[in-house]
């Protein structure tokens, strides 16, 4: 019985060390990209009708110079829907650069542009001579001021995920233990 009670303890300490250097491992990793959450719909038709849309974007993790000399976060992709058509991709139409900002306008007067299954091209930018976003849309040609939210979606980065998950490993290691020490408590008892 102590041989095993022996080989327990050098499995339960390595068990955590393992769990530790996962979780300093993860720790250790940028995250690979951000995703916001942009909401927006017409407020102001300049020409055609209203548009109202949602849309999930992923950013690049490194902080670079747009063509703009901003300093944003290249989009790399986009999901989500424009007057219920399925967002299906990012384009370059109307000269839309597709940068994110995270101080000031969240786009800049280049814009974000995108494509959807029904074939519209659109570009949500802000317009500096107004202060505020427009949004411009072909199939059918719409253009108006809009109100446009931004904000960062909740996605758990890989190093909250590691510690959980290292946290967990260590109460297992640790109710174990406990469970073994009052077995063995009772074993010497009844002898």
């Amino acid at each position: 019985m102590q041989a095993w009670v022996g080989e327990y303890n050098v499995m339960g300490k390595k068990l955590v060390a393992a769990a530790l250097a996962a979780s300093l491992l993860a720790a250790a990793s940028p995250a690979s990209a951000a995703q916001y959450m942009i909401n927006f719909s017409t407020n102001q038709a300049l020409f055609g009708a209203n548009q109202t849309g949602n849309a999930t974007i992923v950013t690049s993790d490194t902080l670079t110079t747009s063509p703009l000399n901003l300093m944003g976060y290249a989009i790399t992709s986009i999901s989500g829907l424009l007057n219920g058509s399925v967002i299906t991709g990012l384009s370059g139409f109307q000269g839309s650069n597709n940068f994110y900002y995270t101080s000031g306008s969240f786009v800049d007067g280049s814009g974000l542009g995108f494509t959807t299954a029904g074939g519209t091209s659109a570009s949500l930018y802000f317009a500096s001579s107004a202060q505020r976003y427009q949004l411009t849309t072909t199939s059918p040609f719409s253009s108006g001021y809009v109100t446009a939210t931004s904000s960062i979606a909740a996605v758990p980065e890989p190093a909250t995920w590691a510690m959980m998950i290292g946290g967990f490993a260590l109460a297992g290691v640790a109710m174990r233990r406990r469970k073994m020490q009052v077995s063995f408590a009772r074993s010497i008892q009844i002898v």
